[in-house]
C-alpha cells in the first residue's frame, strides 16, 4: 500500500467529523438564540443526552491514551484506575440531584452562581472559575498534545504536531464557541459513541493480536514469575513513609493501598468540578440522574474501564510492540482507514471534555468575575460575544502551550483533579451539611489547594524559584496531593464551623435548608439505612480502592507445587478490581435509589422570590476595582521578575 493511501484516511475522517460537528453548531445556534439559550442550553437537554455527554467526558481521552500507557508500564499495581468507573459516578449521585433542585429554586445556571447566591462568596466563586480553566489550559490540553503527536506520526509527519494542534484548536471554537452549550450536548451524543465504540474496538485489536486471553494472560504469568517484574502484580505494602518522588521516594514502589485510596479520591474531584455541574443545570429534569450514573457512568464506562483500557494496556504489558503508540502505528500499516476511524474516535472523547472545559471556563471568567464585578451593566448580547472571544483566547493559549511549554502545561494540569476535589466540603455545604459555615468553607477550600499545591511540582518549583526548598517531594507517605489537600481542608472546616455562629446565614441558604428539611426532606424508610450505608461505602472503599487491596494480591492466586496459578485465568488484582466494579455498581444503585440520593423528584419546585432592593450605581466601584486589578497584578509581575533576577535565575 503507498505512503498516500496510509495517509489520506486520516484527513478524510477529520473533514467529515468537521461537517457532521458544523452541522450540529449550526442546528443548536438556531435553537439556542439569545444569553439563556447560549450559557445553559435554555436548561432544556434532555436527561439522557446529559447522562450520555456527562458518561464521555468522564472517559475523555485520558483512559484510552494515558490509562492504557499507565497499565502498560506499571502493571496492575494501581487498580484504583480500573475501578474509575465508580469513583466518577459516586459524586454524581451524592450531589446532582440536590444541585438541580437548588437550580430550580434560586434560579441560577452554574456552580459559580450556587456560590455565590448560597455563600456570598467571591472567593468560592474564583476558585470554582479557576478549577475550569486549570481543566481547560491544563488538564484536557496535555491531551491534545499526545493527539496530536499520534497524529503526526500517523501521518508520517505529513500532519505536524504544530498543524495538528491548529486544527484541533479551530474545531473546538467552532464547537463550543459558536454553538454554546447546546452544541456541546448535541454533538457531545456523537462524540461519546465515537469515544466509546473506539475505546472497545482498540481492545479488541489489542487481543487479537496478543492471541487471544489465553495467550496474553500465559505471557503476563511468565512476567509475574520474573523476580524484577513481581511487583507489576501487587500492592507493595498500606503505606510507605517516604519523603515523596524526588526525595527518595522512587515512583516504582509507591503504589501501596494508600496511593490506590488517594488517587481514587482525585478522580471522584472530576464530578465535583463545574465542568459537570454545568452539564446538570442544563438538564430540564434531575429524573435521569440516577440511571445515568448508575448504568451509564457506573454500569457502562465502568465496564469499559475494566475490561478494554485494562486489556489494552496489559497488552502492552505483556508485549511492548502493542503499547499504545506501536499498537496505532501496527493498525496504520495494517488497515489505515480503521487506525484514521479510532483515532476519531479518542479524538472525539479528547475535544468532548476540552470544549465543554474551554466554555465553562470562558463564562466563569466573563459571565461570574468581570461581569457581576467589574461591568455590571453589560449587555446580554454583549456577554455573549465576550464569551466567545474569551473561548477563542483561551483555545488559542492552549495551542501556545501545546507546542512551546510542555512541562508547564504538565504541572497546571496535575493540579486540576485535586483541586476540584476540595470542592467537596463547600459542595456538601449547601447540598447536605447546613453547618458547614461561609467561613469554614471559604478558607477550609484556601488551605486545601494549599495543600495539594504544597505536594505538586508546581509548588516547590515555584518555591524553588525564589530560593526556597521544601524539604518532601511530590505525594509524601505515597499519598496523592488530593488527600493532602482534603485532609487539611477539612480539619479547617471543623475547626471554624465550630466556633463560628451557624445561625447566621443568608435568606438563600435559609431558603434551601427550609426546603430540605421540608418539602424535599428523605423518607424515614431511607433515613433508617443511613448507618447501613455508611457501613457499605466504608466497607467498599477499604477493600476496593484502599488498604484492603493487599488482600488482592493473593485473593484469586494458588500454589500448585512450584506452579503459580491464577484461579480466575487472570492477574489477581484484575479480577480484584472486576468485583471492585460489580459491588461499586451495586454500592452506586443502593445510594441512589434506596438512600434516595439520586432518585426521581416527584414534587414541583417553586421559584424562590427574593425581596426586592433598590439596586445601587456601581460604576465607580468597579472602574476602581479594575484600576486595583490591573496594578495588582503590575506590581507582582515586576516583583517576581526582581526576584528572579536577584537569585539568579
Amino acid at each position: 500500500m503507498t505512503g498516500i493511501a496510509h495517509t489520506i484516511w486520516l484527513p478524510i475522517f477529520a473533514l467529515f467529523y468537521v461537517m457532521v460537528m458544523l452541522h450540529w453548531v449550526r442546528v443548536a445556534a438556531n435553537e439556542g438564540r439569545g444569553e439563556d439559550g447560549f450559557f445553559s442550553a435554555g436548561h432544556s437537554l434532555s436527561p439522557w443526552i446529559s447522562a450520555l455527554v456527562m458518561a464521555g467526558a468522564s472517559l475523555t481521552g485520558w483512559f484510552a491514551l494515558g490509562g492504557t500507557r499507565l497499565v502498560s508500564e506499571i502493571g496492575f499495581s494501581l487498580p484504583a484506575v480500573l475501578a474509575a468507573g465508580i469513583m466518577l459516578a459516586l459524586p454524581g449521585v451524592v450531589f446532582f440531584k440536590r444541585f438541580w433542585i437548588i437550580a430550580e429554586r434560586l434560579r441560577v445556571s452554574s456552580q459559580a452562581d450556587t456560590f455565590r447566591v448560597y455563600y456570598g462568596s467571591v472567593f468560592l466563586v474564583v476558585v470554582s472559575t479557576v478549577v475550569a480553566v486549570l481543566f481547560a489550559i491544563g488538564f484536557s490540553s496535555l491531551q491534545v498534545r499526545m493527539l496530536s503527536q499520534l497524529a503526526e506520526t500517523m501521518t508520517g509527519g505529513a500532519i505536524s504536531q504544530l498543524a495538528a494542534s491548529v486544527m484541533f484548536g479551530f474545531v473546538l471554537f467552532a464547537g463550543a464557541g459558536i454553538g454554546g452549550m447546546r452544541s456541546i450536548g448535541y454533538f457531545g451524543v456523537v462524540q461519546t459513541v465515537l469515544a466509546f465504540a473506539a475505546t472497545a474496538a482498540l481492545a479488541v485489536f489489542a487481543l487479537f493480536y496478543i492471541g487471544g486471553f489465553e495467550a496474553l494472560n500465559g505471557k503476563l504469568l511468565a512476567i509475574a514469575a520474573a523476580p524484577e517484574s513481581a511487583h507489576l502484580f501487587n500492592i507493595s505494602k498500606v503505606i510507605d513513609f517516604t519523603a515523596g518522588l524526588g526525595r527518595g521516594g522512587e515512583y516504582a514502589a509507591s503504589h501501596t493501598g494508600v496511593a490506590n485510596l488517594s488517587l481514587a479520591f482525585a478522580l471522584m474531584g472530576f464530578q465535583a468540578s463545574p465542568l459537570a455541574f454545568k452539564l446538570v443545570l442544563s438538564t430540564r429534569s434531575p429524573n435521569g440522574i440516577a440511571a445515568g450514573q448508575t448504568w451509564v457512568t457506573a454500569g457502562f464506562l465502568g465496564a469499559l474501564v475494566v475490561f478494554a483500557i485494562g486489556l489494552t494496556g496489559a497488552a502492552g504489558l505483556a508485549d511492548k510492540n502493542l503499547a499504545i503508540a506501536a499498537l496505532f502505528e501496527r493498525l496504520q500499516e495494517q488497515s489505515p482507514w480503521f487506525a484514521a476511524w479510532i483515532f476519531m474516535g479518542i479524538a472525539a472523547g479528547v475535544q468532548l471534555l476540552a470544549g465543554l472545559s474551554l466554555f465553562v471556563a470562558a463564562e466563569g471568567l466573563v459571565r461570574h468575575i468581570y461581569k457581576p464585578y467589574f461591568h455590571s451593566r453589560l449587555s446580554k448580547r454583549g456577554t455573549v460575544n465576550l464569551t466567545r472571544i474569551a473561548i477563542a483566547v483561551l483555545a488559542a493559549l492552549a495551542m501556545v502551550m501545546e507546542n512551546i511549554a510542555p512541562v508547564t502545561l504538565s504541572a497546571l494540569g496535575s493540579l486540576a483533579l485535586p483541586i476540584a476535589f476540595q470542592l467537596w466540603t463547600p459542595l456538601l455545604g449547601v447540598s447536605w451539611l447546613g453547618w458547614i459555615t461561609r467561613q469554614a468553607a471559604t478558607t477550609g477550600v484556601g488551605f486545601g489547594i494549599a495543600g495539594v499545591i504544597l505536594t505538586e511540582p508546581l509548588g516547590y518549583q515555584v518555591l524553588s524559584f525564589f530560593g526556597l526548598e521544601l524539604p518532601w517531594g511530590r505525594w509524601p507517605w505515597t499519598i496523592h496531593s488530593a488527600l493532602w489537600g482534603m485532609a487539611a481542608n477539612l480539619a479547617v472546616v471543623l475547626i471554624i464551623s465550630a466556633i463560628t455562629d451557624r445561625r447566621i446565614q443568608r435568606t438563600e441558604a435559609r431558603e434551601i435548608r427550609h426546603l430540605f428539611s421540608g418539602l424535599l426532606a428523605v423518607r424515614p424508610k431511607a433515613r433508617a439505612l443511613r448507618s447501613t450505608a455508611w457501613s457499605i461505602a466504608i466497607g467498599w472503599f477499604f477493600l476496593a480502592v484502599g488498604p484492603g487491596l493487599i488482600f488482592g494480591n493473593y485473593a484469586f492466586v494458588a500454589q500448585n507445587g512450584e506452579e503459580t496459578v491464577w484461579l480466575l485465568g487472570m492477574p489477581s488484582l484484575w479480577a480484584w478490581s472486576l468485583a471492585a466494579w460489580i459491588s461499586g455498581l451495586g454500592l452506586v444503585w443502593f445510594l441512589a435509589y434506596k438512600m434516595e440520593m439520586a432518585s426521581p423528584v416527584t414534587v414541583e419546585i417553586p421559584p424562590y422570590e427574593p425581596p426586592l432592593t433598590l439596586r445601587k450605581d456601581q460604576s465607580a466601584l468597579e472602574r476602581e476595582r479594575l484600576r486595583i486589578l490591573v496594578i495588582t497584578g503590575a506590581i507582582g509581575f515586576v516583583l517576581a521578575a526582581l526576584t528572579a533576577f536577584s537569585f539568579g535565575r
